[in-house]
């Protein structure tokens, strides 16, 4: 409503009328009282009062142009043309104290009128205009007739006893009819800006009293209050009609009517793409719906008498009243029971919770919500119809093609789910024969049985994990498998030329076989072999981790793909062209004797990925996993992983071209640098590196010089034993008895430990090292004595030490580092000849050495 709550009223002497009249002191200042000054007239005429200031045309005069401005008034009594008034709002919009502007007094006639921002013009009872232009900040304010007005942003006021005609009303213009008024053949283009169904203020047309034969544009809004009447009201596209009265015979021609709580519409005729809206409380009667129009029924509204014409569209739930007939005869929904109801053109019926429905024709473009709870009965399913149901609802009918069809007791049966259409299965229920054909199929587990059909860009959504052991079908165009956990001893079959994506999903099912067109494994986890055709692509995406063979397809691995071959799958991994930037390992899963696994490439295009390979180098023959390129070319690089598949110590030098990790064969070539070496492969005593042939197979040999690890540790056993020698040797002997018995000494000692290099390891010598040594060492006497002119002297020590030495290769390059932490216990008898000085020294020592080898190869 607009301006007439919240309002205070004071009587005001009128210089105009001679007479006190009530003044709202409200108008436009948003709730806060407006001054109101009080003229007093000094003198005063009996028929028309004024001012100095005020200009009257007297009856039967004349008047043509001139501007009002600055509080002047002109009284019309008799005719005046093509005014400019500026003036007359000085307490704002439509407020009774305004005393300026212009005034059409009874039998005065204003014609081609310019109101502009602050201007008034006031047509009083049994005054007339026409063609008036009132722009923005300017008003008219109407108790007698106005014909033709237009409102470029400005205002028409229509009180109680005005009449407005043709009145057109643009942008930010706005026409308040009120109580006891009367406004005909008005044309809306404003109101509806803020979007559907927003009241948006002082624009476009309020309806207090009556409107007839008003027209509502693109953009347009009519609000019909509560006290008031729409009749005859036409709504083109864009605009709308918003009902809290009474709107009679209303014409959507692509517009929307709005009939909200305690409105009321009757008559109502909804053309194509035209829309009404009946809301809780609302109530329409005797609605005509055509073909393309719409009907929407919310629940707790109410539309009784409907005629739904074919290819019309009724939009409602089992918690809505709607009475009628269709093109099948008389429908209803009532109490939350549907019965014979059409649904086509967009038209949608929502069963609820408990409710039911009955008799339900579902054709092209219409749909059918059956909630968990809720019954559908004799549901027919024409072609493009709509069904959205879960397992548990209770559904049953007949599908496009003739087939019945059934949900019920957590059993779903031969459902075909056209484009749009959902149903999902819950945990612990099962789905058998479903087609999916455009439509959504969401599983929140439970079990696919039968063949299940997805087709034309049909998506599969999975949530927890669901069981499928017969088949999963793609026959015509794309599709999508998402998410959660597809398991159990079923396959996925693949047909016709679309892609079939399976993504964030885990697959672990019998086979997938690739029949025809592409799929693309994207950040899924995929445990299987993939059976192909030739033609067919294999795309694996993102994160994603194939485990299984591959037989025969165009393969692309993406950065960040892997692939898994295993050696016990049921079929030799055979792939036409490879496109590879991702990983590729050989994996086992057998115990006991080494199985070797076999690639077989056409076309290699390496992009940096990685394959990995299982070697044996303790083995003559079978010792590795092989990559073959079979009549084509390995193009770009492609990075060998060697895994040691066998007993690191224990490895054997290779004879002949070496061991074969990628053989070329029926005329297959391969780049210089095709393949490089990812890691070191070491083995007992041996490198194996990589090297090209000149039959463009690739081949690992042993390296004429020993790994790094051979050097290190064939000094461990001398660096050992030069340090135990000069342990032992450095005790401190007595030649005679100084008379002290139990003496202890301590001792500190350091110095350089190595050997030169005197041919290397393949010559059995000691491999060239260089380091130093430092050890503490505690002894003690136990006895000193004389016996037959020998001195004898025992004793005990104990000692800790250190040595480092850096070790060199036979060809000279550094090895590593051998460091050892030793701690040794000893003792020693000493004897001295006292007359000859003749001396023998025995020494008994135990070390126990704590040695490690540093690889430079790490």
């Amino acid at each position: 409503m607009k301006r007439h709550l919240n309002t205070s009223y004071r009587l005001v002497w009128n210089h105009i009328t001679g007479t006190l009249v009530v003044a709202s002191e409200l108008a436009r200042s948003r709730g806060k009282r407006a001054g109101v000054a009080v003229a007093l007239s000094l003198a005063a005429v009996t028929s028309v009062p004024a001012l100095a200031a005020d200009k009257v045309v007297q009856a039967g005069e004349t008047v043509n142009d001139g501007t009002l401005t600055n509080h002047d008034n002109q009284i019309v009594l008799g005719t005046a043309n093509g005014m400019t008034i500026s003036t007359g709002l000085e307490y704002g919009p439509d407020n009774e104290a305004n005393t300026g502007g212009q005034w059409i007094q009874n039998g005065g006639i204003a014609n081609n009128t310019t109101v502009t921002g602050g201007g008034l013009q006031r047509v009083n009872a049994g005054g007339s205009v026409s063609d008036t232009v009132i722009s923005a900040g300017g008003g008219q304010s109407l108790q007698g007739q106005a014909v033709n007005t237009t409102l470029n942003g400005g205002e028409q006021w229509v009180h109680e006893g005005g009449i407005a005609t043709g009145t057109v009303i643009n942008e930010k213009g706005w026409q308040a009819i009120k109580s006891g008024a009367v406004a005909t053949d008005t044309v809306v283009n404003t109101g509806a800006e803020g979007g559907p169904d927003a009241e948006n203020g002082d624009t476009g047309q309020t309806v207090y009293g009556d409107a007839v034969r008003t027209t509502i544009n693109k953009n347009g809004r009519q609000i019909v209050a509560a006290e008031g009447t729409a009749n005859t009201t036409v709504v083109y596209a864009g605009g709308d009609q918003t009902v809290h009265g009474h709107a009679l015979d209303t014409t959507l021609n692509g517009g929307y009517q709005y009939v909200h709580n305690g409105g009321t519409a009757s008559g109502t005729v909804v053309n194509s793409d035209g829309w009404q809206i009946v809301k809780n409380g609302g109530v329409a009667g005797n609605t005509t719906v055509n073909q393309k129009g719409r009907l929407q029924v919310d629940a707790g509204g109410t539309a009784t008498n409907v005629t739904l014409k074919q290819g019309g569209a009724l939009v409602t739930s089992t918690a809505a009243t709607v009475t009628g007939i269709n093109r099948l005869g008389a429908f209803s929904v009532v109490e939350g029971k549907a019965d014979n109801v059409v649904l086509e053109n967009g038209g949608r019926l929502d069963v609820l919770t408990g409710h039911t429905a009955t008799n339900t024709r579902v054709d092209d473009g219409g749909t059918l919500d059956v909630r968990n709870g809720g019954t559908a009965t004799t549901v027919s399913m024409g072609n493009g119809g709509v069904l959205l149901a879960d397992s548990g609802a209770a559904v049953s009918g007949t599908r496009s093609d003739g087939k019945a069809f059934s949900i019920g007791g957590g059993q779903a049966d031969a459902l075909m789910l056209e484009k749009g259409s959902s149903f999902t299965l819950n945990a612990g229920d099962t789905a058998t024969d479903t087609t999916v054909n455009g439509g959504l199929f969401t599983a929140r587990g439970g079990t696919l049985a039968g063949t299940t059909t997805l087709n034309n860009g049909a998506i599969l959504t999975l949530s927890g994990k669901t069981v499928n052991n017969d088949t999963l079908t793609i026959r015509e165009g794309d599709a999508l498998l998402q998410g959660g956990s597809l398991t159990g001893n079923g396959s996925v079959e693949k047909s016709g030329s679309g892609t079939l994506t399976v993504s964030n999903t885990t697959l672990t099912q019998k086979a997938v076989n690739l029949n025809e067109g592409t799929l693309t494994l994207n950040d899924s986890t995929v445990t299987t072999d993939v059976i192909a055709q030739r033609g067919t692509a294999l795309k694996l995406t993102g994160s994603t981790v194939l485990n299984g063979a591959i037989d025969p397809t165009n393969v692309t691995l993406a950065s960040g793909a892997t692939w898994n071959i295993p050696d016990n799958a049921t079929v030799q991994s055979v792939v036409d062209d490879l496109s590879h930037a991702g990983q590729i390992h050989f994996t086992s899963t057998r115990t006991g004797k080494f199985v070797p696994a076999t690639l077989k490439v056409k076309n290699l295009n390496g992009q940096n990925g990685t394959i990995s390979l299982r070697v044996r180098p303790d083995m003559a023959q079978n010792n590795a996993d092989r990559l073959v390129i079979d009549g084509g070319r390995a193009t770009g690089k492609t990075i060998l992983n060697l895994v040691n598949a066998g007993n690191s110590a224990s490895g054997l030098a290779t004879s002949g071209k070496g061991i074969q990790v990628v053989e070329a064969i029926n005329g297959a070539t391969t780049e210089e640098g095709a393949f490089i070496q990812g890691n070191k492969l070491q083995a007992g005593a041996f490198n194996y590196s990589l090297n090209r042939d000149s039959d463009e197979s690739w081949y690992l040999r042993s390296e004429n010089a020993y790994r790094a690890e051979v050097p290190l540790y064939t000094s461990m056993l001398t660096q050992a034993m030069d340090y135990d020698r000069i342990l032992a040797g450095s005790r401190s002997h007595q030649t005679g008895v100084n008379g002290e018995n139990n003496s202890v000494r301590l001792s500190i000692q350091g110095g350089h430990l190595g050997h030169d290099n005197n041919g290397g390891i393949a010559r059995g010598a000691t491999p060239e090292s260089s380091g130093s040594y430092g050890f503490v060492r505690l002894e003690g006497d136990l006895l000193r004595t004389e016996v037959a002119g020998m001195s004898l002297t025992t004793g005990v020590y104990g000692a800790a030490g250190h040595s480092s030495v850096d070790v060199k290769d036979d060809d000279g390059s550094r090895a590593g580092t051998v460091r050892d932490d030793a701690g040794s216990l000893g003792g020693y008898l000493n004897l001295v000849h006292t007359s000859s000085g003749l001396w023998a020294d025995i020494v008994a020592q135990g070390t126990r050495h704590s040695m490690k080898a540093s690889s430079d190869n790490n």
